[in-house]
Parts: structure tokens; C-alpha cells; sequence
């Protein structure tokens, strides 16, 4: 009987082929996943409004309750309808524009107004990936993050605009400010197995969760995405989780508050070069994925925490100044 025996480097590119079909496959589903998913974004906006005064939060519900571009938030209290207002940046880009747009920066400030009120060109807004292997400030970021948050948070303050383009504006300035304060959104890695690429902030990692019920693969991104879990505003596991972020956010010390959009990106970039990309452990039995230990999963939990604790505190301080003119 005659035995074959496979070169090694055969099978790596084989390994790489059936790698690359699953992780496209997953892409077309993880792509499309939010910094953090929708739970996440309306813990950061609900945290963000309890440190609000008074006025604050009477000048958000006028700005969203007199625009018409923002669907149903009429009827919503002013704390509803500005966690309602966080995903919409995310749905609005996936209507607008088929996958993989690489569309420049916006030029002036009438392209800013007229992109964020349609989505088109805005796919590249909520990330500003830079390689892990080098040092963050000696590469410049694939993605436009830190240029739309700070364009965002100028029309918001914007005493000359209408009540509809601000309020355009806040929805844009609270998504991008929790998109800044996501890991994942702000770093990639070389693939192992594909030198030379970078794995789109996770998008291109394949792991699985022991703990997910099934455990099937999803991408690292998504699994860092989900982490807020799943829960409605109102709901009873939504309050306590809000409260439990309450707490966190009020030991922040100002001086980590009035800070600048890029040192928030920094920030996220350093947890995922310390932290996100070494804990994971290989796949013996799936070469090129990962799998999610529960130490894995008990740290995460805790950085996403404390990065919305974060990005809630410093929403609330971006929102305050900007409105202060409808006080």
C-alpha cells in the first residue's frame, strides 16, 4: 500500500484557502457588526445622560423632538429618543453603501452635513486602525474616526446650524465617541497566515466560544461587539447593568475626561496590543482560530465596562459644552 504524504507547505496553503472561505463567510455577517452592538451604544448614551444637568438634557430633547431626519423619536421621552439616535449611524451607513466603500474625507463642511444625513461615504468614520507591531504614533490610521468624531463634535456646537443638523450631529458625535472607546476599532494585527495583511481590526480573526450556545465561529471583532450582551432599555437586565455602569463612571477622575478624541483611539489601540491580541489561545484542533477561554471572557467583559464607563463620561462633557448655547 503506498501512503502520500502531503507537503507541509501544501497543506498550509490549503489550510489558508479553507481559512480564507470561512472567514469570508463570516465577514459578510461580522463587517456589518457595530462598535459595540446596539446595547453597548445606548448604555454609553444612558450613562451619559444621568451626568447631565437639567438644562443639558432639556436642549437634547428639543433638538430631537424639532428634527424630522431621525425616524421615531417623536413620541419618545428626551432620554429615550437620544438612545434611540446611537445604532441609527450604523443603519444609516448600511443602507447607503454596499460593503467595502473606501470614499475620502469630506472636504468641506457642507459634504460633512450632507454625508452624515445620508450615510454614503461614511463606512471609513467608525474605525482608525493602526498596525499593533508599530508604535501609534509613527503610522497614520486606515480609517477616518478621529477626523469625523472631531468634525461631528464642531457642527454639534454649532450655534448657526439648523435644530435638525445638530441633532444630526449628536447622533453621530455619541456613536463615534463609543466606536472610539471599542478596542477592536482602533487596531489590527498581521495575519499569520496571510503576511503582508492586516486582519481589518479583528474582522479577519476566526474564533470560538466554549461559552456561546451553539459555539459556532464568529469573527474576533463581532465576539468583542457583543460583549454589552443583549438587552432593551427598560428591562430589568438593561437597569441594572446601566446602574452597575453608573457606578464605574462616577469614579472617574475628571482629568481623564477633558481629554482629545486621538488619546481616546490611543488608549484603544494599547488594550488591543496588550491585551485583546495576546490572550488569545490557538485552536489545536482548527489551525488559524482561536478559542475564547473564560479568562478571556471575564477580562473582556471588564475592559468593555470600563471603556463605556469612560465613554459615557466623556459624551456627557462633549454634549454639555456643545449645547451650552440652548441652555
Amino acid at each position: 500500500m503506498t501512503i502520500t504524504t502531503q507537503h507541509p507547505l501544501a497543506r498550509v496553503q490549503h489550510v489558508c484557502r479553507l481559512r480564507k472561505f470561512v472567514v469570508g463567510m463570516l465577514c459578510l455577517v461580522s463587517i456589518q457588526s457595530w462598535a459595540w452592538n446596539a446595547t453597548g451604544h445606548r448604555e454609553v448614551v444612558a450613562v451619559a445622560w444621568s451626568a447631565l444637568t437639567p438644562q443639558t438634557q432639556a436642549a437634547i430633547g428639543s433638538l430631537l423632538h424639532d428634527q424630522r431626519l431621525i425616524p421615531n423619536l417623536q413620541q419618545l421621552s428626551a432620554q429615550d429618543a437620544w438612545m434611540a439616535t446611537a445604532p441609527w449611524p450604523d443603519e444609516l451607513r448600511d443602507q447607503a453603501e454596499p460593503k467595502g466603500a473606501n470614499v475620502p474625507a469630506p472636504r468641506s463642511t457642507q459634504q460633512w452635513l450632507a454625508r452624515a444625513r445620508t450615510g454614503e461615504g461614511t463606512r471609513r468614520w467608525h474605525f482608525a486602525d493602526r498596525n499593533i507591531a508599530k508604535p501609534f504614533h509613527h503610522q497614520s490610521a486606515h480609517g477616518l474616526l478621529e477626523e469625523a468624531l472631531t468634525e461631528q463634535i464642531r457642527l454639534l456646537s454649532d450655534p448657526t446650524l439648523s435644530h435638525q443638523d445638530r441633532a444630526v450631529a449628536l447622533a453621530w458625535v455619541s456613536h463615534l465617541v463609543a466606536d472610539a472607546h471599542q478596542p477592536l476599532h482602533t487596531a489590527s494585527r498581521f495575519d499569520p497566515l496571510d503576511p503582508g495583511q492586516l486582519d481589518a481590526g479583528g474582522n479577519m480573526v476566526t474564533v470560538l466560544d466554549a461559552g456561546r450556545r451553539p459555539p459556532e465561529p464568529l469573527s474576533l471583532h463581532r465576539w468583542w461587539d457583543e460583549l454589552p450582551g443583549h438587552a432593551r432599555p427598560g428591562t430589568p437586565r438593561f437597569e441594572k447593568e446601566t446602574a452597575r455602569l453608573l457606578n464605574q463612571a462616577q469614579q472617574i477622575r475628571d482629568a481623564e475626561i477633558q481629554t482629545p478624541p486621538l488619546l481616546w483611539i490611543e488608549e484603544s489601540f494599547n488594550i488591543a496590543r496588550d491585551q485583546v491580541y495576546p490572550g488569545l489561545v490557538p485552536d489545536p484542533e482548527k489551525p488559524g482560530a482561536f478559542l475564547i477561554r473564560q479568562d478571556y471572557w471575564l477580562e473582556g467583559r471588564d475592559i468593555t465596562r470600563a471603556r463605556i464607563a469612560l465613554a459615557a463620561r466623556r459624551l456627557a462633557n462633549i454634549v454639555a459644552r456643545a449645547l451650552i448655547d440652548l441652555n
